[in-house]
Order: structure tokens, then sequence, then C-alpha cells
């Protein structure tokens, strides 16, 4: 998969391709659907294209309260790679880009890129003021569209905000469902960054962008990392700065070594405590195990 941060950099396609427009943010049962559709437009007429944003709109729109992430930037390109994206173009939300108005902005953009269909979610609006709409659109004669109606779970909406509450209340199964798939986060795995408390403990502390955060307690956890998964206890504490970063703090308690890797990924299984210190909870390799079931936090 290739990524591009400028209209400028797009590689040539000698035939047309399908693009959708969004955030994509967790990537979640709403928006696999819409790459669902995609995928299929694209195996008439060619390449699938994503064009989304390098920073969420609101940190342009609202700086002071901007939403927080369900996943970095660099996990949602993996996870639109792993969807068989062929070409992101994650372009910087600024005022250039709201100012646009829609038909500025697809005109430009066709000259790059030639577009044969577009597949959206049925509230997708385009340009300054969200001027336009299907029927706008449509008007422009500038390439087909599909609108696809919203996902739910139980009759409730899948949204980006919504997985955010349910993330925020430490509500892991209804995360899960919305998802499509368990909540994870990737990390890097830099050793510069990781202080050794024992034979099975590691920290991490880091800033990155605003990303939405569980409530510090202590989590059943499986860590992956070259093509392996590892159970481990997360002691998990997190909070925004003023700045709106996000600092990350956890001590991860595991039975077997991990394998030098980039990145590590931390799959939330599930909550086992309210926060602990994880200072007074020194279980052995034997039973580390067993160590994983909630029992073992019963005070």
């Amino acid at each position: 998969m290739k990524v591009v941060n400028s209209i400028l950099d797009i590689p040539h396609f000698e035939k047309p391709v399908s693009l959708t427009i969004g955030v994509y943010d967790g990537l979640h049962l709403g928006h696999q659907a819409i790459l669902k559709q995609l995928d299929r437009e694209a195996k008439k007429d060619g390449k699938q294209v994503v064009l989304t944003f390098s920073n969420h709109p609101s940190t342009y729109l609202r700086p002071n309260s901007p939403a927080p992430l369900l996943v970095p930037l660099n996990q949602r390109l993996k996870l639109l790679e792993e969807h068989g994206i062929d070409l992101v173009i994650a372009l910087p939300f600024d005022a250039e880009f709201a100012n646009q108005t829609y038909q500025d902005f697809f005109q430009t953009l066709c000259k790059y890129l030639p577009i044969d269909h577009l597949v959206v979610g049925d509230d997708a609006r385009f340009g300054k003021g969200r001027e336009g709409g299907p029927r706008e659109i449509k008007a422009l004669g500038l390439f087909q569209t599909t609108y696809l109606p919203k996902e739910t779970y139980h009759k409730e909406l899948i949204s980006s905000g919504n997985i955010r509450s349910y993330l925020e209340q430490g509500d892991l199964k209804k995360v899960k469902k919305m998802l499509g798939r368990p909540y994870s986060l990737r990390l890097p795995f830099d050793a510069l960054n990781v202080i050794r408390e024992d034979d099975v403990q590691y920290k991490w502390t880091t800033g990155a962008e605003k990303v939405c955060l569980l409530p510090s307690a202590v989590y059943a956890v499986d860590l992956h990392t070259e093509g392996k998964k590892i159970p481990a206890i997360a002691f998990y504490r997190g909070f925004h700065s003023i700045n709106n970063e996000t600092e990350l703090s956890l001590t991860l308690i595991f039975e077997k070594a991990l394998p030098p890797a980039d990145e590590i990924e931390i799959t939330f299984v599930s909550y086992l405590h309210d926060e602990l210190d994880s200072e007074t909870v020194t279980p052995s390799r034997a039973n580390l195990l067993e160590t994983l079931k909630p029992e073992f936090f019963l005070s």
C-alpha cells in the first residue's frame, strides 16, 4: 500500500479507481461495510483508494477540545492496508482544506486521480459549510456515487463517537462488537523507552496524538509481536496533557520474554480489577497464567 500526503504526489493510474473519503477512525464495522463495497467496485474498475486525514478534523475545527482518536494514524494505516487498500491519501485537515468548496475540491482531485466511483456513508457531506450533499455531488457529473446506510448494533448506531464513549467507560464487550475485533493499541517497541523492572515487567510511557483512553485499571491482554501471541496482565494508566497529547503508562507482566520487534500490538481482552500499584503484585513465572483470573485480585 502506498501512502501520500498531498494530492500532487498521487501516482499515475492507467485505469479508473474507486474512492472513499473519511476519517476512518477505528475502522469499525460501519467503515468496513464501506470498504467491502469499495472492493466490489474496484473489482470492476481497478484500484481502491482512501482519502483520509493525517489529523482528526476536530483538531482544526475545535482545537481546545479535539476528539480523542480510537487509534493513532500509524495503526489506522495498518488497518487500511490489511483491508487491501492500494493507495491512501492522508491530507492535513487545515484552513486551506476546510475552506475549499466541494466543486473546487473534486475538480482538483479529478485532475490527479481518475475516479470512476465514490463510495461513502449516507451522512457524508463535502466542502466548506458541508454544502456538497448527494444531489450536489451527482450534479457535478464527475463520477458515479454510492451512499451506504449506517450500520447498527442492537439498534444502536455504530459510530466512532459511540465507540469512544464505551471505551472511556471501559465497556470492552460493546467496543469489540462495534469494531468487529477486540480493542488494541500498536506501540513502538523502542528499547530506549523500556524500563526493565524484573524478569517479567516492562513499562512504556508515550507521548502521542490525543488517543482515547480506557479507565485506569488492571486488564487481561494479549501481546502480539513477530507472529506470536503472549497472554499478559496490564497495569494501565493514562491521561491527556494540557496540549492534548496522551501520556500512557503500561506495566506488563507476562511469562516469556518478548522477541525483539519494531512495534507491539496490545489487545485488551477483559477488565480484571480497579487500578492497582504493580509493585504490590509480583507473580512468579510458574503461576502467571493463573493470575490472569479475576480472583487473583480479590482482597
